[in-house]
Formats: C-alpha cells, sequence, structure tokens
C-alpha cells in the first residue's frame, strides 16, 4: 500500500482510484480467469492491476513503478499488473494475454 501511495505521488495520478483488481478470493480468481497461482489471492494478495486510460499514463505507471522496486509488471492495453510476490520469478514483465514480452520492457 505504500508503495502504490508513492506511485501515485510521484505520477500525480489517483491510482487507488484506478484499481480494478485486487484481492480475490479463489472462486472469484476462477471467474476472472485468473492463474492458479495468482498473486492476487487471498489471504496473501500481493498483486494489483490499475485501469490505465492512455499508453502514455501506462509507461508512466511501468517506468515509475520500477523505480519504485516492483519487482513483476504486466502489461496489458488498458491496464498494468504490479506484483511483489518474491517467490516467484522477479525483474520480469510481461504482455497480456499472450504471455509474451512486453511492448514495454521496464527490466531490459
Amino acid at each position: 500500500m505504500m508503495t502504490l501511495d508513492a506511485l501515485s505521488k510521484h505520477i500525480g495520478y489517483p491510482i487507488f482510484n484506478w484499481i480494478n483488481s485486487g484481492a480475490r478470493s479463489d472462486s472469484h480468481n476462477r471467474k476472472v480467469g485468473g492463474a492458479s497461482r495468482s498473486s492476487h489471492k487471498i489471504p496473501t494478495c500481493k498483486a494489483v492491476d490499475i485501469g490505465t486510460s492512455s499508453k502514455f499514463i501506462r509507461n508512466q505507471i511501468i517506468e515509475e513503478a520500477r523505480n519504485l522496486g516492483i519487482k513483476r509488471i504486466g502489461v496489458g492495453r488498458t491496464f498494468v499488473h504490479l506484483d511483489v510476490d518474491e517467490n516467484k520469478s522477479l525483474f520480469v514483465a510481461w504482455e497480456y494475454p499472450s504471455g509474451k514480452p512486453p511492448e514495454v520492457n521496464p527490466f531490459a
């Protein structure tokens, strides 16, 4: 939460108002097509999806999230997935829905 607050302050956008997915129950995670090992799952939720209205804002979020120490970033057309799950591979970025490397890879 502190990192999201810092992100919001650094880029000047209301990040908390743009969260479209945070903690999920197992059943909700299945309903939305989340991965079986999703970092969104309760009780240890370590991920958030932030909706973005433009590619410019999306790329600002990606860059600043990396600068703030986020080590797992998923990039969608209309959202950014930020993930601090230390039990998964770190310094990785992927594109939704295919899982291929994103157009903007903050760790490359």
